[in-house]
């Protein structure tokens, strides 16, 4: 039987149920989900996947920095998703795939806790469907993670299908605010450029680095002209984020806008942690209500 009549004689049946409510219902033939168009079942599963109900739409996914977090989907009820994945083999391997093709994944974690995990906590099985990853760069300056490494274990190598890398930067420990607290003044640059160097050696399939930061980095500063040498030197398409607003056409000597030092060493303290931000907030309020 065709996929049009099995439709039809569907339809048929449920009709004969509704003209006759008092009738025992007939045994309903299954719905030939499996034969519908690619691009239908997909709609259908983001709407599984991505259409929170009331309660959970008002919780908090966490994460406050980057792509990653700002244009994360909202989901459905863990219980929502499961029941998805086990229908059977093909939609479980079609909705994962749907659904792990459309996030994107941090590389290491910073301090905003957002829920999602990062790219080394993911089942190898997934890395394959994975099409964007984001490196946050920014937090702990004064000393990185220890585990952030780029090695064998960060599967970076299995992401065939990432073709875009997003390289948000919170601040640049270049900048003469941050004399004095920073470890030298090419340390972090260093550390950076090193770590993307690595990122983009190990991604077979990339194809564009885009670029993102808070105000106080500077297009020109020391970081960020050491992240564009190294993308370029790798021939990868530079793309530019919509938070920072540089462009192409923009002259890397001038800024849309001068930063101050003031700027500067917001980012910074905000690239550890907004509890750390909120406590210098109150100590500021209390020494101008006691003076």
């Amino acid at each position: 039987m065709g996929f049009k009549k099995k439709m039809i004689h569907f339809e048929e049946q449920l009709s004969d149920v509704e003209s006759e409510p008092d009738a025992e219902p007939p045994i309903l033939l299954r719905f030939p989900f499996l034969q519908l168009p690619s691009e239908i079942r997909l709609h259908i599963y983001h709407y599984v996947l991505f259409t929170p109900t009331r309660k959970s739409a008002l919780k908090r996914t966490g994460g406050s920095v980057g792509s990653s977090a700002k244009k994360s989907k909202p989901l459905a009820p863990s219980s929502h998703r499961i029941a998805l994945f086990l229908v059977s083999r093909q939609i479980h391997d079609e909705a994962t795939h749907y659904f792990y093709s459309t996030q994107t994944f941090r590389v290491f974690p910073i301090q905003d806790f957002l829920r999602m995990p990062t790219i080394r906590a993911l089942p190898r099985r997934h890395r394959s469907s994975i099409t964007t990853i984001e490196l946050i760069v920014g937090s702990s300056w004064t000393a990185p993670p220890k585990s952030w490494v780029v090695n064998q274990g960060l599967g970076l190598h299995d992401m065939e299908l990432v073709r875009t890398l997003k390289v948000f930067v919170q601040c640049d420990p270049s900048h003469p605010v941050f004399e004095g607290f920073r470890i030298s003044k090419d340390y972090y640059t260093n550390f950076c450029g090193k770590l993307l160097h690595q990122i983009l050696e190990r991604l077979p399939g990339l194809v564009q680095v885009e670029f993102d930061a808070w105000p106080s980095v500077e297009k020109n500063g020391h970081l960020m002209t050491r992240l564009l040498t190294e993308t370029r030197n790798a021939q990868k398409k530079i793309l530019w984020g919509p938070d920072r607003g540089w462009s192409d056409t923009q002259d890397e000597t001038h800024e849309k806008h001068d930063p101050n030092d003031v700027d500067a060493a917001f980012d910074g303290l905000r690239a550890y942690s907004s509890d750390v931000v909120e406590a210098l907030s109150n100590s500021l309020q209390t020494v101008k209500l006691e003076s």
